[in-house]
């Protein structure tokens, strides 16, 4: 599940080149990349429960979710459990703060900016977008995406005492990303009562894609240590 502002085609190496032990199937919101001629969610909460509904494995899986990707992942986990569907083995969250830490987040801030490139500047020089994104002469076209998607995580309202997700949680964080810090991360552990681990990759917000070969082997390593549970 892709970060704010991304699609299902972020993950579009993560198709091509996982390794074959590996499948990566991105999830989209409604709004947004395929499924851009539906009706968006009012709230994330929403959005993750609807994606629930579309899990259907074939056999083990995880959920993996980068920044408003990883609130998703964890959302999403949670309808899958009150649903009573089959648990994930584990849920990566990667570079997202926990739900009870999110009011430090700094895209509530900039969402208020109504200037289209004084909100894309933003999120450049908070890292929470490529620089590329910044100056593309398309950036028109998906300025309002990246603003549904900051509403959606600005408006998000934490259930205050969350049951813990039966599954295994990992939260990862780039050692460069200000945002997310390892005792930040660490506080995650509150939301499983299986396993949690804090663990951090070289980089800024953007690691699980600019790390692709060191995350996707950590990627094999979680499926192949649950493989004999």
């Amino acid at each position: 599940m892709p970060h704010a502002g991304g699609s299902a085609r972020s993950f579009v190496r993560w198709r091509r080149e996982l390794p074959p032990q590996l499948r990566a199937l991105p999830l989209e919101i409604a709004g947004k990349g395929l499924r851009s001629r539906e009706p968006r969610q009012a709230t994330l909460r929403e959005a993750a429960t609807d994606l629930a509904l579309r899990i259907d494995p074939p056999g083990r899986y995880a959920l993996l979710g980068h920044s408003m990707g990883g609130l998703l992942a964890y959302e999403a986990a949670r309808a899958l459990h009150a649903l009573g569907r089959p648990a994930p083995e584990f849920v990566v969250v990667a570079a997202t703060r926990p739900p009870h830490l999110l009011g430090a987040s700094p895209y509530g801030p900039l969402l208020g900016l109504g200037d289209d490139d004084a909100l894309l500047d933003a999120l450049a020089d908070h890292g929470r977008i490529p620089p590329e994104v910044r100056r593309s002469p398309m950036r028109h076209q998906f300025v309002p995406v990246i603003r549904g998607d900051l509403a959606l995580v600005a408006g998000h309202r934490p259930d205050p005492a969350p049951e813990p997700l039966p599954s295994d949680l990992i939260s990862w964080y780039g050692t460069g990303d200000a945002d997310t810090p390892p005792e930040v991360m660490a506080d995650w552990r509150h939301y499983t009562r299986g396993a949690h681990r804090a663990e951090g990759f070289e980089g800024g917000h953007f690691f699980p894609h600019e790390r692709f070969e060191e995350v996707t082997a950590r990627l094999l390593e979680l499926a192949q240590q649950r493989a004999g549970r």
